[in-house]
Order: C-alpha cells, then structure tokens, then sequence
C-alpha cells in the first residue's frame, strides 16, 4: 500500500516539472490506474481524490510561469505553489496507512510531513523502532 505514496509522489512531480503534459486525460489514466492497485478502500480513495484536486492545482500554477525560475526540486516547487496544504492528502493518507499496516515507509512519510503540515514534530521526533515497539 505504501506505494500509493509513491505514486501521488509521482503525480505532484509530473505535476510541477511537466505541467503540460498534465491533461485531464493524463489525470483520469493516473487515478484509473492507482485505483486498480490493491487494497485501495474508501478512506485511501479520498486522499487519492484529494491528492489529484492538488495535482491540478500545482500544475495550472506552473503553467503559467517561467519554468526557468522554478526551484530545481519537485519539492520545493510544490511549496512554492501551494505550500504545506499540498502536502495534507498525502499525510492523512500515510497516517491511515501506518495506522493500518504500520509500514516503515508509511511512518517515514508521516514524520517527515507531519512537521511541514502542522509546523511542529511528530511525536517528539521518535523513530519508527520506537514507535513500533509502544504498537505491541
């Protein structure tokens, strides 16, 4: 399931780096695609819903401006757009997946957006060991 992250990881790429490319077309294959992938319920879906409203967002935001100005990373141009909201579907998607499965993966995506979304640390910055010993 972690690699739903991966995915919307893709799509804000594509997004920022490519905003041309980004036709609706292109997001109805990507989101007929990630919801053929196992494992995707309701609660998954709505990020994913959330995630493409972004991905839209982001890319009509670059269309019109000068790419050679833009920040080199996909990251920071996600930030520059539309700052931590952008990132809010992909971490209430990676906390309900580590509430479910309690992937590493899963874990190190929320502790790394957390701090960017709410501006303060996820559980005091704990690892995922430590976090997986206080789940058994």
């Amino acid at each position: 399931m972690s690699g739903l992250l991966d995915d919307i990881d893709q799509l804000y790429e594509v997004s920022v780096t490519e905003p041309d490319r980004c036709t609706e077309q292109f997001y109805v294959d990507w989101a007929d695609e990630v919801a053929a992938g196992e494992g995707v319920d309701k609660r998954c879906a709505r990020s994913i819903r959330r995630a493409l409203s972004m991905a839209r967002r982001l890319a009509a935001f670059w269309l019109e401006r000068d790419m050679g100005m833009a920040p080199e990373d996909w990251r920071a141009r996600v930030d520059v757009a539309l700052g931590p909201r952008a990132w809010r579907p992909q971490l209430e998607l990676a906390e309900y997946l580590l509430e479910r499965d309690g992937s590493a993966r899963a874990f190190d995506v929320v502790s790394g957006l957390f701090p960017v979304v709410n501006n303060q640390p996820y559980l005091d910055g704990i690892t995922f060991e430590e976090w997986s010993e206080g789940r058994e």
